[in-house]
């Protein structure tokens, strides 16, 4: 029975020591499954250049790549729950100065077209001011960087100001002059000047994009150009997280583009002027675009120096913003298709849209250029253009193959159009070179073709005023700007010689075998 016993408890023995051993190879298991966990959460915030502390309230805010226009958000993260926030309680009861994050930055540039700054940080908009304050943070140097992104150099200035017109159009002073000018303001909570710093009253959780609807916006050719695209540019990357702020704004035009607001944002737009002066409310950010970027010297398009965005992409965003359903133009059946082909090939008729113009630059015989093409193949339709209003002229201009319209701001609306679908410019006198500039050149960006018809003089109703022999159809180019815009934009109408358009328009059917 001892014998027994003491087997009994030498097993007991050797199951501790098992135990104690396995415990101690668990342990150092544990240990080093920390230190690969530590390691790689150390690799991951080299990138950050400083390792944050590790405490439940850690929050490292945005590192913004300011140099790379496309990357406009390059990480937000967060940790155990807390997201870089800009609540109400972030606000210091002493000065107001809001919980600030590292890799505060503040760039203003001069580009081709406009004007840009980018702001991370305590950023302020005082409405009644027309100002925006840029808290720089305690014990850090932070200055203004003028960059002029036409030479490709970046002047580091100290000057703790800056004026902004956040417009796409700089190069044209007229434009400019129906902007409203902004300050960009750097104030440091320490200095004298905190004085003067506005208290916070509505601070915003989103990044925000600042811009301008005055100009020439209310024009829908500029309101494209101008605006529309460029906001594309600038807020597309935030992935619908992201604030409208308008100013220059009209009810009518914001109307008119809200559908793409909405598609771009998934908040309510800001009209600064009037909600915030009327409030007085102070607007907070802890991340501000102060401009649209995106479209350099194009013209109806966007500029592949600014950002990888192109045509075909802000096509694609419309169509989705808009819910059109036509993404490629009818592709008409030839004698070369084999059967199996032609089934699958759409055996309608070509749809043909006219753009009708009241005043100048308006067909006089639009009937006329209708029936010829009804009797050619297509389906016609005759349209004018609502420029109050966007979704009914985006349905149908999207439901169209063929557009014919003389050159004016309705063929703006070709952004619309299926791919592969064909645009047919009808050019008046002495405009040749806004018709290439503003169309013909941005079709080849947007997957679409194009045809032209320049009109004889015959053609013109310039010839009931005027000699063959004056100098309107001699030197058009010897006027001024005010009056050459008043004789050849403002005042010309177009009777198309239909004997000479049809080989045009039997082009157009061609392109559409193809």
């Amino acid at each position: 029975m001892k014998i027994k016993l003491n087997s009994w408890l030498a097993k007991q023995h050797e199951q501790k020591k098992s135990a104690a051993a396995a415990a101690n190879s668990v342990s150092r298991r544990e240990m080093f499954t920390w230190f690969l966990i530590f390691f790689s959460f150390y690799t991951m915030c080299r990138e950050w250049d400083t390792l944050p502390s590790l405490h439940i309230m850690w929050s490292p805010g945005v590192l913004i790549d300011m140099a790379n226009a496309d990357q406009e958000i390059v990480r937000n993260r967060k940790i155990s729950g807390t997201v870089n926030s800009t609540s109400a309680s972030m606000l210091d009861e002493s000065n107001n100065a809001r919980t600030l994050q590292p890799n505060n930055k503040i760039k203003c540039n001069k580009g081709e077209a406009s004007d840009l700054c980018n702001m991370v940080g305590d950023i302020r908009i005082d409405p009644d001011a027309t100002t925006v304050y840029y808290v720089i943070p305690p014990k850090t140097d932070v200055i203004l960087i003028a960059g002029d992104d036409t030479d490709n150099t970046t002047t580091t200035t100290t000057s703790s100001s800056w004026t902004i017109k956040p417009y796409a159009r700089t190069d044209d002073a007229s434009a400019m002059a129906l902007v409203s000018e902004w300050s960009v303001k750097m104030v440091s909570p320490a200095g004298n000047d905190h004085q003067h710093l506005p208290n916070c009253t509505h601070v915003h959780d989103p990044p925000g994009v600042f811009f301008s609807l005055g100009g020439y916006s209310g024009n829908h050719y500029h309101g494209f150009t101008d605006v529309l695209i460029p906001l594309f540019v600038t807020s597309r990357p935030f992935d619908r997280q992201v604030e409208l702020l308008v100013i220059d704004s009209q009810p009518w035009m914001v109307n008119k583009v809200k559908k793409i607001m909405q598609a771009l944002s998934r908040y309510d737009e800001v009209d600064i002027d009037r909600s915030s002066k009327q409030d007085g409310k102070i607007h907070c950010f802890s991340r501000l675009v102060m401009g649209l970027k995106g479209r350099g010297k194009k013209e109806l398009g966007i500029s592949p120096l600014e950002t990888d965005y192109t045509m075909k992409d802000f096509r694609q965003f419309l169509r989705s913003a808009y819910s059109l359903s036509k993404t490629t133009a009818i592709k008409l059946r030839t004698d070369d298709d084999d059967e199996g082909d032609k089934k699958n090939l759409m055996m309608n008729n070509p749809q043909l849209l006219i753009i009708s113009r009241k005043g100048s630059r308006a067909f006089t015989n639009v009937n006329e250029i209708a029936g010829m093409a009804t009797k050619l193949g297509y389906d016609v339709k005759v349209v004018e253009p609502d420029d109050k209003t966007m979704s009914q002229s985006a349905e149908m201009m999207n439901s169209c193959d063929v557009v014919v319209g003389v050159h004016g701001a309705g063929l703006t609306n070709m952004v619309f159009l299926p791919d592969n679908a064909v645009v047919v410019q009808v050019i008046p006198l002495a405009l040749d070179w806004s018709a290439k500039i503003y169309y013909e050149e941005p079709t080849k960006e947007m997957n679409l073709r194009y045809l032209q018809y320049k009109i004889k003089k015959e053609e013109s109703s310039l010839m009931g005023r005027y000699s063959p022999d004056h100098v309107v159809f001699t030197t058009p180019w010897s006027f001024k700007w005010e009056e050459f815009r008043s004789i050849y934009m403002q005042n010309q109408n177009v009777t198309v010689d239909l004997r000479r358009f049809r080989p045009t328009l039997v082009k157009a059917l061609e392109l559409l075998h193809h």
